[in-house]
């Protein structure tokens, strides 16, 4: 088996993994059940984009990057990357693990794209 093999189905199986967590999360903030009485509310500017970063932004990157590991990937990474920026109070381990697979993804579309020599 060779390395690229070896990330796509690491890719694959933490990449599925955290997709079903994060549409499992989603549609329990949605649903509004742990979000009080009122549901799911906005307080600010900051709270809407934080929420389409991760977990929409990371939830769409996952999706493509079964079709397309590169793009995919960069999107799960840069939306997760991108939300760290405005928060960094969330740069914690659950993070760092919440970007694995994005990587992983970002590294078997480089390392596919090199051996097939497409630019």
């Amino acid at each position: 088996m060779n390395t690229s093999r070896i990330l796509a189905f690491a890719a694959r199986i933490l990449g599925t993994t955290l997709l079903a967590f994060l549409l499992f999360m989603l549609v329990g903030i949605i649903a509004g059940d742990s979000s009080g009485p009122d549901g799911f509310q906005f307080r600010d500017t900051k709270d809407l984009i934080g929420f389409l970063l991760f977990p929409v932004g990371t939830i769409i990157g996952l999706a493509i990057a079964y079709k397309w590991p590169l793009m995919g990937g960069g999107i799960a990474v840069a939306s997760t990357t991108v939300l760290v920026m405005l928060r960094p109070d969330l740069l914690q381990l659950t993070f760092l693990v919440m970007v694995a697979p994005g990587l992983l993804y970002v590294l078997q579309g480089l390392l596919t794209r090199s051996r097939t020599g497409t630019a």
